[in-house]
């Protein structure tokens, strides 16, 4: 039976909650099991009630499983590429921690964590690593061209960093307040600056209203600092830092804006660097709808 041909109209609300999850995982090619399920779900659930839940979607042949995953009908296909992505981010994540200690190791650099697919050991083995990278108040654009000497230094050893997404750490409170922004936060793997993350946990509380069952907290991380850092910051910290700080921000901040064009996507401020030129999100969406469309179960 393909998508096409099924519908979801018998469910129950909490069975189309779940559904729309795996539905959000089948964007991605990422199968889900209970566990991950759950985490993700708008609503508060135990791990019994999605399991049972998980069972009549399944008798109804909506969803199929290959233990311990499940996937839209149809689409068993992806157990496998969940398990050799797997293996692929494995091996990526060490990398990406490597080239993370070292960007948290550069003055005026406070937390440094990976995002996107990597984050989710989601990873194909040659895809670019993703970090979100919280600095000083006043250093955002010092820090990311310092940043940039690890990226090109990744780059003649055949791997691909994207620091894409630099926060002030006056800036922690995220302005997009969705599911979407939840699940990215949530499921970022810290490299270092630990207190920074909790901090900027607390200041987006919010999350948990839209995805309960998720628990917050620190995983392991390098709590990093050098003799580079400190001095870097000894040196630019005054009136030289200030206006290398506005030069940077002036043109290369303006440069990004030029090539961002309609981009909602996108914010190049003193405090933000947010460079997701992909457009991620928009194409998120669309594609979750036109699933759901497909489904029957659209809202």
């Amino acid at each position: 039976m393909t998508l096409e041909t099924q519908g979801t109209a018998a469910l129950s609300a909490s069975q189309r909650a779940i559904f729309r999850v795996v539905a959000y995982g089948d964007v991605f090619d990422f199968p889900m099991t209970p566990e991950e399920i759950q985490r993700a779900l708008p609503v508060q659930a135990s791990l019994s009630d999605v399991a049972a839940a998980l069972t009549d979607c399944t008798r109804s042949g909506l969803l199929s499983t290959a233990e311990p995953y499940y996937v839209l009908a149809g689409r068993e296909a992806l157990v496998a590429t969940r398990d050799r992505r797997a293996i692929a981010s494995s091996s990526l994540m060490r990398r990406a921690d490597r080239y993370g200690s070292l960007i948290a190791r550069l003055p005026f650099v406070r937390m440094v964590a990976v995002t996107g697919s990597l984050a989710a050991a989601n990873a194909e083995a040659d895809d670019d690593i993703d970090y979100l990278i919280v600095t000083a108040k006043g250093r955002l654009w010092l820090a990311r061209g310092l940043t940039i000497f690890v990226v090109r230094l990744a780059k003649l050893r055949g791997l691909t960093l994207c620091p894409n997404y630099m926060l002030s750490e006056t800036a922690l409170a995220l302005d997009e307040r969705d599911a979407y922004t939840a699940r990215e936060l949530a499921q970022m793997r810290l490299v270092s600056g630990r207190d920074v993350y909790l901090r900027m946990l607390a200041e987006n509380g919010w999350c948990t209203e839209l995805i309960p069952n998720w628990t917050p907290g620190a995983n392991d991380a390098v709590e990093a600092g050098s003799i580079v850092a400190r001095l870097g910051e000894w040196l630019l910290g005054g009136r030289l830092g200030d206006a290398l700080e506005r030069l940077l921000l002036r043109r290369k901040g303006g440069e990004l804006r030029d090539r961002a064009g309609g981009n909602r996507e996108v914010l190049f401020s003193e405090d933000v660097c947010k460079g997701h030129f992909e457009a991620h999100r928009a194409r998120l969406e669309v594609a979750l709808a036109q699933r759901m469309q497909r489904l029957g179960a659209e809202e």
